[in-house]
């Protein structure tokens, strides 16, 4: 017999993307983690995890809405049928079925009878299969944002910061990355040896060590026992004693995205989009928009010692001693806001009105976009026009989202692919020098074992290249793994390079 689920009033809501999104708090405080086969969920019904910090909604609008401490919705199955039920059939079928029978949504999990769907403490939502092991999950997991002294970070395991908007993850290539909003890379240690892992010691040195462990990377900051690695909502990874003072950071905060009255931003400071890309900076000069360290805009006031929103809407550059310097002439706005968006630095007021306004030139804007098609990357790209994908692996954007969704199938198979992806250059030049040589009959003629593309022509430099691993070893031909890969990778756009099993690429380079 189905056990009951919780039933909901539901009595406050908030807008997320121009859908309906139920807040946490229309649910009662207690209820079950699971739906197991046979059981549905119904509109206003919901899961919440054994301790009761997250809940998973199926809302009258039919969507899918997990929630934890915040107000807004940490993961949303995306649009779907007013009306819908989450059923998990006997058949083991996790789906959201509209009225009419039709599937609005489900997870890539093969359907094996007995598997449940779980809302875990974490915050991740997961299916199980009959032996408890995981073959989906939404990703939602909230992870520490503290190593302590003596952690140690394995390869896939990484820090978040509290609001979940900053990563640092330790690569299966051997990179320690810091990731901003957008999952481009804002600081790494640059290391390049797969298997490596990151360890705060007890001395307080922060080291990366090879698979070896061989030291490879460090803080310089022996000589300080009890410290704490702390990655903060701002952006910064900072290294704090044991009385709480900062001995190291990567020095790469995000500035507030707004300013409002009462809160002046000083000499030295700014204010940064939430992607991190335009900066508003507050010099001896002036103010400078800076979009990716691209000067956009400028406001000369020479002496400047501060830049704020005046109670009446004028937002002003003040010297050391209070005088005016430059105005924005918008004053009888009470209330106005100063705010950084993606390409705009805008003045509003409490109605919404925009007051003033500045754009980010339309040809910066391009040159700093990325090609969103693989056809379009014919050249070496820098670190900076990769990104780190859901699965920890640094590919071009244009591969990210077919890649993750890629191993997400191969785990739901029993494949737990890992990858290493993209290579810079001077990496690219070192790997040709280890693996080929001049011949003996033709000195002319470099042979290489294995293949090594020359510099500058290699997929990897492009991030449109993977070394899949399994178990930190590289595919085998005729391995589960392989096998999987020559069935299923053409139709995530990826082809193999023949006498290399474990090499995939976009055109098979």
């Amino acid at each position: 017999m189905a056990r009951p689920v919780v039933r909901a009033a539901l009595v406050s809501a908030c807008v997320l993307v121009g859908t309906l999104v139920l807040a946490p708090s229309a649910l009662a405080s207690s209820g079950e983690a699971e739906l197991r086969p046979g059981e549905t969920l119904r509109p206003g019904e919901g899961l919440v995890s054994a301790d009761g910090t997250q809940t998973l909604v199926v809302q009258p609008d039919g969507m899918l809405a997990l929630f934890g401490a915040e107000p807004d919705p940490r993961w949303v199955s995306g649009p779907a049928v007013p009306g819908s039920s989450l059923v998990v059939a006997e058949s083991g079928d996790v789906a959201l079925t509209a009225p009419d029978g039709t599937v609005g949504w489900r997870p890539e999990a093969p359907a094996t009878v007995g598997s449940r769907l779980v809302l875990q403490d974490d915050g991740d939502l997961v299916v199980l299969d009959p032996q408890g092991s995981q073959v989906w999950e939404s990703g939602t997991a909230v992870r520490p944002s503290i190593l302590p002294s003596g952690g140690v970070l394995e390869p896939g395991d990484a820090l978040s910061s509290p609001d979940g908007r900053q990563t640092l993850l330790v690569l299966d290539d051997g990179d320690v990355a810091l990731l901003g909003p957008d999952a481009a890379t804002r600081w790494s240690t640059g290391t390049d040896h797969p298997g490596a892992r990151l360890t705060l010691r007890e001395d307080g040195e922060l080291v990366v060590t090879d698979a070896d462990g061989d030291r490879v990377w460090r803080s310089r900051t022996a000589g300080n026992p009890g410290s704490s690695l702390v990655l903060q909502d701002d952006g910064d990874l900072v290294l704090y004693d044991a009385a709480g003072a900062a001995v190291w950071s990567t020095e790469t905060v995000i500035g507030p995205s707004s300013l409002v009255s009462g809160t002046p931003v000083a000499d030295g400071d700014e204010l940064s989009s939430p992607d991190g890309h335009l900066q508003l900076q507050v010099g001896p000069d002036g103010l400078v928009l800076a979009y990716d360290d691209t000067v956009v805009w400028s406001a000369e006031a020479p002496g400047a010692a501060g830049l704020a929103v005046q109670d009446d809407g004028n937002v002003v550059v003040t010297g050391a001693d209070g005088a005016v310097l430059w105005a924005s002439a918008t004053a009888g706005n009470p209330g106005a806001t100063l705010l950084l968006e993606e390409g705009a630095l805008l003045l509003h007021a409490t109605t919404g009105q925009e007051l003033w306004r500045v754009d980010v030139p339309a040809d910066v804007m391009v040159s700093h976009q990325v090609a969103t098609d693989c056809d379009d990357v014919t050249a070496p790209v820098p670190q900076e026009d990769t990104v780190v994908t859901g699965q920890g692996v640094r590919v071009h954007p244009c591969l990210a989202d077919a890649l993750d969704t890629l191993m997400t199938a191969a785990r739901a198979d029993g494949i737990d692919l890992r990858a290493w992806g993209w290579r810079s250059s001077s990496q690219q030049i070192a790997l040709r020098a280890a693996n080929c040589s001049p011949t003996e009959a033709d000195p002319t003629v470099v042979a290489c074992r294995p293949q090594t593309a020359p510099p500058g022509t290699s997929r990897h430099e492009r991030g449109l290249a993977l070394d899949f691993t399994v178990e930190g070893k590289v595919l085998r031909a005729g391995s589960p793994a392989f096998v999987w890969l020559t069935q299923n990778a053409a139709a995530y756009g990826l082809e193999n390079l023949p006498g290399e099993p474990w090499h995939w690429s976009v055109d098979g380079w």
